[in-house]
């Protein structure tokens, strides 16, 4: 969660915002999902806007919303469009979120499930796990850190793709690369593959005449 979003903390005990990272699952399983869900979907809705301050002190702050419209409203989730570009977002009564892009849309349109960005991550290791890091693959680095109770059986993290990018052994940094595939709720999959039918590309006047 980026701090600058501006959403109100529902587990804190005095008034706060939230800032740094949530896990799915816990968000998921607490009795105060359904408030974050209220929360950030006002967020997402909201441009830059004026809202009060922690303790209610002048002036207000300057909460930078994601502009988005809701284009459909489920029994478990709502998605929302970007009014400026091809960007879209999944999000579950939960609280859970998923942004997808137009390439998302066109594998979803194919019946496709989609990933999550391949973006480069960079991780310090609690442990040297040597210089044959680079020949594991995700089970055996997370059995190696002994965290693999913490996460999925191994046969469930097949669909996971892992790429080791690069170790640096005197920090411990770990670069790898990790596309999983996003469970976004099947009433969602289906009525994206029935509006990308439809769905024009947003396009600027720059871009149409080079």
């Amino acid at each position: 969660m980026a701090g600058y979003r501006l959403i109100r903390d529902p587990w804190s005990t005095s008034p706060s915002f939230l800032d740094g990272n949530l896990h799915f699952s816990c968000l998921e399983e607490s009795d105060k999902s359904a408030e974050f869900s209220t929360e950030f979907t006002r967020m997402i809705q909201a441009g830059h806007e004026e809202i009060d301050s922690l303790d209610g002190s002048l002036p207000p702050l300057t909460r930078m919303g994601l502009a988005m419209n809701r284009i459909f409203s489920g029994t478990e989730c709502s998605v929302f469009q970007s009014g400026v570009s091809d960007r879209w977002m999944v999000v579950k009564h939960t609280g859970l979120w998923f942004r997808l892009s137009y390439e998302d849309l066109l594998s979803i349109g194919r019946g496709e499930v989609p990933r999550s960005p391949a973006e480069v991550i960079t991780y310090r290791l609690p442990v040297d796990l040597g210089n044959e890091i680079g020949e594991y693959g995700l089970p055996a680095v997370l059995a190696m850190l002994g965290v693999a109770d913490r996460y999925a059986p191994e046969s469930e993290l097949t669909g996971i793709d892992y790429e080791y990018v690069d170790y640096y052994p005197p920090k411990q940094l770990l670069d790898y690369v990790v596309r999983a595939p996003l469970s976004i709720p099947r009433e969602a999959h289906s009525f994206l593959a029935e509006y990308v039918t439809s769905y024009t590309p947003v396009t600027f006047e720059d871009e149409e005449n080079p």
